[in-house]
């Protein structure tokens, strides 16, 4: 029984040291093409490692299994850094000798993990480069813009309202943050035989997509929420005697869909077409009241329609 335990024990104990001498790793300079002074290609080789060992592995002079060889191609400020090794060759260039330790840190976790150094698949907040930092920060073009159309109200009927927006828009090559506001869908001029209505959004913020990226025109589509208001007055509706009901009126969140056209994308001054859906989360409620009191409330959905032409610079 004591064999077997000593046998077992012995196992592991080989199996464990075997892995430990897998997982470390070996660091040499290829000094016939790296262009780097004797001093600061030691100071390359104790970065390198202190990366190694930051994603866990161990470094050791020599006798390994996972030999790694590292050169520098040095032009001005310019660094392009390359480590062979496993039969794979990684490369990255630093703009500058300070992103030196950034690229060593995205090579090693390349190189352990498998990922690709393309994209974001192994860059952090800790070892992001400088010319990285900048290239991501992705130029958006801003512009505010004013709206006339005309549009529609539907409440039991449809009622026609001109109308009339304005907002700031912040757009990169695909999306875009739409913030407008004192949208507003006049009544039309009446008499006291008419009806009218009108619908007035506070405050809207919308996402949009356009569909063509890169193109100087572009179809676009979104959403947003909106806080608004609307009216729908009764005109000379038949009230009955000792009676009289006041208009239909709420107020409240809305949902609102967007699709549009933009043009002249490629220049500061925009013109754009665009349709938006406003459907409210509340519905509109008028009270019949006589002279002893509230007799009944009426209510209904008033969602509405508006097809504008914007220009924003």
């Amino acid at each position: 029984m004591v064999a077997c335990v000593l046998r077992v024990s012995l196992t592991v104990f080989l199996i464990g040291t075997a892995s430990a001498a897998g997982a470390d790793v070996c660091i040499a300079i290829d000094e016939s093409r790296d262009t780097f002074a004797p001093r600061d290609r030691a100071a390359a080789i104790l970065l390198v490692s202190t990366q190694f060992e930051t994603e866990g592995e161990r470094v050791v002079p020599g006798g390994c299994a996972k030999s790694f060889v590292l050169f520098h191609a040095q032009l001005g400020n310019l660094v392009v850094v390359t480590i062979s090794g496993q039969g794979t060759t990684w490369q990255a260039t630093a703009l500058t000798l300070d992103d030196l330790p950034a690229i060593y840190s995205q090579m090693v976790r390349s190189i352990v993990t498998g990922r690709p150094m393309t994209g974001l698949n192994v860059v952090d907040r800790t070892n992001v480069t400088s010319s990285q930092a900048v290239s991501r920060r992705v130029h958006s073009d801003s512009l505010w813009y004013g709206r006339l159309g005309y549009g529609a109200v539907f409440a039991g009927r449809t009622y026609g309202t001109p109308a009339i927006g304005f907002g700031y828009r912040a757009e990169l090559d695909s999306f875009a943050i739409d913030v407008a506001f004192l949208n507003y869908q006049f009544a039309s001029p009446g008499n006291y035989s008419s009806t009218g209505a009108s619908a007035f959004s506070l405050l809207k913020l919308s996402g949009l997509r356009f569909l063509d990226a890169q193109a100087n025109r572009s179809a676009y589509f979104g959403g947003g929420l909106s806080y608004g208001y609307r009216s729908i007055s009764r005109g000379g509706y038949p009230y009955a005697l000792g009676s009289y009901s006041t208009s239909w009126s709420g107020s409240g969140l809305q949902g609102e869909l967007t699709a549009g056209y933009e043009l002249a994308r490629a220049t500061s001054l925009r013109v754009f077409v665009q349709a938006d859906a406003v459907l409210p989360f509340f519905r509109v409620t008028s009270e019949t009241r006589s002279t002893n009191g509230l007799i009944s409330t009426d209510s209904r959905y008033a969602p509405s329609l508006v097809l504008s032409i914007g220009v924003g610079r």
